[in-house]
């Protein structure tokens, strides 16, 4: 096989995976070991982040209207968050908050933990910023063993951060880039193409390293939507389909969490 007909035979799994998990989660394999983006040790997941970056900004192309500052924001958290995803270090982690501006959001997903966390620079307080974290797919047993969809509560709580350097330091930086690499915790029937590692070490201790960390209470007046999480892994019996990508999962998060915050829309459920 030439070099042009290898690369093309990539881009075609590549496409046909996005595709897949994005529209089609019952016809993705069995096997990660099959799907492009989860191959590897979800070695190119990050692909999916990318080309929704570039949607966005390909839907600014040629629009001599001014560029709604929701959709300016969605551009900019998603360019920032794809570099992050796709190559994370201490250094370009620092960069990346260093540059967070009032209102800006910084999302990091990470698979080793089944975690994601936002991040919120207040646009009335940008030396506090808020927090939050959250599992992004449900354990074999919770999910496998009834008929009925399981949903999702958001926004899950959010705290506020004492001082904004805490963020930028170097322990924890490293923290994340911790968190990003090495699973710390599976479950006892854990198996490398059906189980999730426990999320706990994000979802709750991680938050609480934080020196005076308090829960904001503002979340209670922010508009509440759900999310459904039945079709991200086949039965215990059957073929078809394997977990879709938690990446996906966590921009679906994301990107309405943001939509609620700016828009006050009425709560709804994405899929």
């Amino acid at each position: 096989m030439t070099h042009g007909q290898n690369t093309n035979q990539q881009l075609r799994e590549m496409n046909e995976s996005i595709l897949t998990h994005l529209f089609l989660p019952y016809h993705l394999p069995s096997s990660s070991d099959a799907d492009f983006c989860l191959q590897s040790n979800h070695r190119y997941e990050y692909v999916i982040l990318e080309c929704m970056s570039r949607f966005l900004t390909l839907c600014t192309i040629d629009n001599d209207q001014i560029i709604s500052p929701i959709i300016e924001t969605l551009i900019t958290c998603t360019q920032r968050w794809h570099l992050l995803q796709k190559n994370l270090s201490i250094t370009n982690l620092k960069s990346a908050i260093e540059q967070l501006h009032p209102s800006d959001f910084l999302p990091l997903y990470f698979h080793a933990q089944n975690a994601a966390i936002l991040i919120e620079i207040d646009e009335n307080n940008d030396h506090q910023p808020l927090i939050s974290s959250w599992q992004v797919s449900l354990p074999t047993e919770k999910i496998s063993s009834s008929l009925q969809s399981h949903q999702a509560c958001f926004p899950v709580n959010i705290y506020r951060l004492s001082d904004r350097s805490c963020l930028t330091s170097t322990a924890h930086c490293e923290l994340l880039l911790d968190f990003m690499k090495n699973p710390i915790e599976y479950s006892k029937s854990y198996k490398i193409s059906r189980d999730v590692p426990f999320s706990h070490y994000v979802t709750q201790w991680y938050i609480q390293q934080f020196p005076n960390v308090i829960l904001d209470d503002s979340c209670k007046h922010t508009t509440e939507f759900t999310k459904k999480s039945r079709d991200q892994i086949r039965w215990n019996n059957g073929a078809l389909p394997f977990r879709r990508s938690g990446l996906w999962l966590t921009m679906k998060v994301v990107f309405e969490t943001i939509l609620t915050k700016r828009l006050e829309i009425v709560g709804c459920t994405i899929v």
